[in-house]
């Protein structure tokens, strides 16, 4: 079995990631990589009240005209949380659901030239706009189904169940997806 594409493994991390979300309304994450050929991992976050404070899973949402605003944004931690500035420009953005302006405004502005976002967030604030942001500053956006993250998983769980693997003496029946 083939290793994961670079477009996969980012798509893997990006959605491990967004299981330390604190927010339901969407468990969102994002994560950013130096430009190829290095495709090295420089920051990620995912959407979440800030240390120390209550989260909305803790105690609900703080709603502003049909927004949360008790969270910070899986875009805006994965920027506080970049390892290295320069090292990012020119490179490549995941985000899980549809970014919304202010945060896209803040991937432009790190001189990230490439975002991928898999599924949409009709909730996104300004979203109807991003695509002319993009064009302007000469970003690269696509967007993906999140029946591609479910392959990618499966492919993921493929490989560490085949020979070599850190799964491969788990029974085929032991990996039943629950909720």
């Amino acid at each position: 079995m083939s290793k994961p594409t670079k477009r996969e493994f980012r798509a893997i991390q990006t959605l491990f990631y967004s299981t330390r979300s604190t927010c339901d309304r969407l468990r969102t994450a994002t994560t950013l990589w130096s430009p190829e050929p290095e495709n090295r991992p420089l920051g990620a976050g995912y959407n979440g009240a800030p240390s120390g404070v209550p989260s909305c899973d803790e105690v609900g949402h703080l709603m502003v005209e049909g927004h949360c605003v008790r969270t910070i944004h899986g875009e805006e931690n994965a920027i506080l949380n970049c390892s290295n500035f320069e090292k990012l420009i020119g490179g490549t953005a995941v985000v899980l659901g549809t970014p919304c302006y202010k945060c896209a405004i803040k991937l432009v502005q790190v001189q990230v030239k490439k975002i991928e976002y898999y599924g949409t967030y009709a909730n996104a604030q300004g979203a109807e706009h991003i695509k002319e942001l993009f064009e302007k500053a000469g970003v690269e956006w696509s967007c993906y189904s999140t029946e591609e993250l479910m392959m990618f998983l499966s492919k993921g769980i493929g490989i560490l169940r085949s020979k070599g693997g850190a799964l491969k003496d788990f029974p085929d029946d032991s990996f039943i997806f629950t909720s």
